[in-house]
């Protein structure tokens, strides 16, 4: 991989450390994002949509804005079948009806200029409680990760148990009907004989008839803190499993990030291109205020062996620094990753960081 360019996203005044979800078509890159989070009561899901080289904006707009039923967006997901984007996303009402409360909405847009709805859930998915009011077992709407597989739609949400390595590892699977977007069907999938501790932000893929999930697992319960997702070390899994969603322990799962005495999670991007298999996920180093977070590209070949890792890039964890989100796209000859700004909440340009693929038959090597 060879770096390109980085394009400014947003802005301070746009919603500054938004990540920017990103699929690209053969003409277009189509950037979905949080605005105004800084000001938390008047947050967006917006769009903007550029020319193939993020060189012209074509067009942009607001999906989705704050209601006082529903409250603000605060989480977004996309996925592509090169002809429709299917979003998933989570919104935050403070006060809804008598405490906080959050909510899973989906919606289906056409993957072209006018970027029209085509579908959209009327009511919520889900509803819910934030993670520090959830008893074990309840189910957090933050960060959907969302799938296609043969036609078939599905979001995938987690539960909350303890990060400690006791914890179980449980996600909610929905599949969703590609046409409205109606449920047609829900299970847990158990992944505690793959991982470790709470399921935390995830990723998945359907390649070569199999579906590839990351995620991280918690590796000790040194230092271990419930209140969030770095609270415990942890390493990064890829878990390969059937289209019926099972998979063997011993065969299919495989360490792709498993640094010692970091925290290795927030799995936000797998993508497939060729024979190669790329994934993105944060790094955090240390521990406030003199930690860092540091953003990854990971790319694995057909065995899932790592063949390149890319540092991105950094901020300090701590006081005058920020949290590391990143996506993934991976198109052509290109791989976008979307960035936050790295800053305190609202502050900062979040960007798109844009590589050349190298040529098949090219050595790739682990770049650290």
């Amino acid at each position: 991989m060879r770096l390109i360019k980085t394009v400014v996203i947003t802005t301070d005044a746009e919603g500054g450390s938004a990540r920017p979800e990103i699929v690209a078509s053969p003409t277009r890159v189509f950037v979905l994002y949080l605005g105004n989070i800084a000001a938390g009561s008047n947050r967006s899901f917006n769009l903007k949509i550029y020319d193939r080289d993020l060189d012209r904006l074509v067009a942009s707009r607001v999906l989705v804005s704050t209601t006082p039923e529903y409250g603000g967006p605060t989480d977004i997901r996309v996925t592509s079948d090169g002809q429709f984007l299917y979003a998933f996303y989570e919104t935050h009402n403070p006060s809804s009806p008598t405490t906080a409360t959050t909510y899973l909405w989906g919606a289906k847009y056409s993957l072209d200029d006018s970027f029209e709805r085509l579908a959209y859930t009327s009511t919520p998915i889900a509803s819910s409680k934030p993670m520090s009011e959830l008893q074990d077992g309840g189910e957090l709407l933050d960060d959907p990760a969302p799938l296609l597989v043969a036609g078939r739609v599905f979001v995938v949400t987690r539960l909350k148990y303890s990060l400690s390595r006791a914890g179980r590892t449980v996600y909610r699977v929905r599949e969703l009907s590609g046409d409205d977007l109606t449920e047609s069907a829900q299970f847990d999938l158990d992944l505690s004989d793959a991982a470790d501790g709470r399921g935390r932000v995830s990723s998945l893929l359907s390649w070569n008839g199999r579906i590839l999930m990351g995620l991280p697992t918690t590796v000790s319960d040194q230092g271990l803190s419930e209140s969030n997702d770095d609270g415990a070390l942890s390493d990064v899994l890829l878990v390969r499993m059937r289209e019926n969603w099972t998979f063997e322990p011993e065969n299919d799962v495989r360490a792709v990030a498993a640094e010692p005495n970091d925290r290795e999670n927030y799995v936000s991007g797998l993508k497939a291109a060729g024979n190669y298999v790329y994934l993105t996920h944060v790094q955090s180093l240390g521990s406030p205020p003199s930690g860092e977070h540091v953003a990854w590209i990971k790319v694995l070949d057909e065995d899932l062996s790592l063949v390149r890792a890319e540092r991105v890039r950094s901020t300090v964890w701590g006081p005058g620094g920020g949290e590391m989100r990143p996506s993934l796209e991976v198109a052509g000859n290109r791989v976008f990753s979307g960035q936050s700004a790295g800053e305190s909440l609202g502050r900062g340009n979040a960007e798109i960081w844009v590589y050349e693929i190298i040529p098949p038959g090219a050595t790739l090597t682990v770049n650290r």
